[in-house]
């Protein structure tokens, strides 16, 4: 009998808790950002030289802060005002009034290409399972640690790692290519491929991005300095098209002349050392862009 009611006491504390918890988890509010530039949890706003509006619409009341940590910018706590920012990634935080959760901190993308920044963030966020066909353009990382000695008697000079015969990799550069290595990782792209040019700086981009694969060589990607091609992002798609996948995410790094008379050059600009874009071979063969990829925009996934 003691038995008995020691197991119903206990099966009723279950069944109370149990409605506690619902009843708890349906009066709990539903803190959301409504503001329909507010996609896969980044802010797009679009970039107007004489400054641009920001309303952030919310399902519960909130209050708008300048990021504690991260690059940031002064907002109104209502979440409206008229900025003047360069294009770029910030920061703010979020305080909920009802304190669930007490605070959070949300990225907002400037950009002059808003559509294009939205397919590129949603496709790299959906490459570990949507990958088909997709190819990551990149410029080589920073590199300023000497320069490119392109009389150098040295066979092949541009593809020496010593920084008296063709510029290295700087500090800057590394770290910026371990974080674009860092983003791929978290965000499970299934890279299958990773092409460079013969210059060292650009097979030290792939090393310090760490994605353990054989990093093969294609001159046809290589800097002017060697190639006397100015003009050479024809040869780049060429590439991508002579190196179909179809599973997994190919990766290209090569030089600036990849911007030079680009169609797509508006959209990269300006295509700073550790910038890239994003293309998508299609079943005919030919190459969809999808958008640019500046450094910064990398930060949104890490």
């Amino acid at each position: 009998m003691k038995y008995f009611l020691a197991q119903s006491k206990a099966f009723v504390a279950v069944i109370c808790l149990v409605i506690l918890f619902s009843c708890q988890t349906e009066n709990e509010p539903d803190n959301k950002i409504l503001s329909s530039d507010f996609i896969d949890g980044v802010l797009f706003l679009n970039h107007r030289d004489d400054g641009f509006a920001i309303q952030i619409q919310t399902s519960t009341p909130a209050k708008f802060f300048p990021s504690a940590s991260k690059n940031t910018f002064d907002i109104d706590e209502s979440g409206e005002d008229f900025l003047e920012l360069s294009p770029g990634l910030y920061w703010i935080d979020v305080a909920w009034a009802n304190g669930i959760p007490v605070r959070e901190t949300i990225p907002v993308y400037i950009t002059k290409n808003k559509e294009e920044a939205i397919q590129t963030v949603s496709a790299l966020k959906k490459m570990k399972t949507e990958n088909g066909g997709y190819v990551i353009v990149l410029r080589h990382a920073n590199a300023s640690v000497g320069e490119d000695i392109v009389t150098s008697p040295l066979p092949q000079w541009w593809k020496s790692c010593d920084s008296n015969v063709a510029r290295q990799l700087s500090e800057l550069g590394k770290n910026n290519a371990k974080k674009i290595g860092n983003a791929l990782k978290k965000l499970s792209v299934p890279v299958s491929a990773t092409i460079s040019s013969e210059f060292c700086r650009a097979v030290q981009t792939f090393e310090n991005m760490a994605l353990g694969l054989n990093i093969a060589q294609d001159k046809r990607l290589n800097h002017e300095n060697e190639s006397n091609k100015l003009v050479m992002w024809e040869d780049a798609f060429q590439v991508i098209k002579d190196n179909p996948k179809n599973d997994g995410i190919v990766v290209l790094v090569g030089h600036y002349n990849m911007y030079a008379q680009n169609p797509y050059r508006t959209s990269i600009r300006p295509f700073n050392q550790s910038d890239g874009f994003l293309m998508k071979r299609l079943p005919s063969g030919e190459l969809n862009f999808i958008g640019s990829i500046p450094m910064h925009m990398w930060d949104i996934f890490l």
